[in-house]
C-alpha cells in the first residue's frame, strides 16, 4: 500500500455465491509511530514553518487518494453483487 492511508472494505473478499450485501469501507493507516506517551504520530517531527506544509500537504495528498480509492471499491463491489443477483 503507498500513501499513508488505506482503505479496507468488510466485504473485499466477497464472490458470486455469498449473502448479498452493501460495501462500507474504512479508511486506515498505512504506516505511523507511536511516541513515549503512546500518541500515534502521523509525521515525522517538524521544526519549521515549511516542514509543518509539507507534512499537512501530503497528508492531504494521501487522503484525497484514499477518498478516490474508498469511492471506488464501494461502486465497483456493489456492481458485482447487484450484477451477481440479477444473474439469477
Amino acid at each position: 500500500m503507498n500513501g499513508k492511508f488505506g482503505v479496507v472494505g468488510i466485504m473485499d473478499g466477497w464472490k458470486k455465491g455469498d449473502l448479498p450485501g452493501n460495501q462500507m469501507v474504512n479508511i486506515v493507516l498505512n504506516s505511523y509511530g507511536t511516541l513515549n506517551d503512546s500518541s500515534v504520530a502521523i509525521t515525522a517531527q517538524l521544526a519549521s514553518d515549511q516542514e509543518v506544509d509539507y507534512a499537512v500537504d501530503q497528508l492531504i495528498k494521501d487522503l484525497e487518494v484514499a477518498r478516490k480509492k474508498a469511492k471506488e471499491k464501494i461502486k465497483k463491489t456493489n456492481e458485482k453483487i447487484r450484477s451477481s443477483l440479477s444473474e439469477k
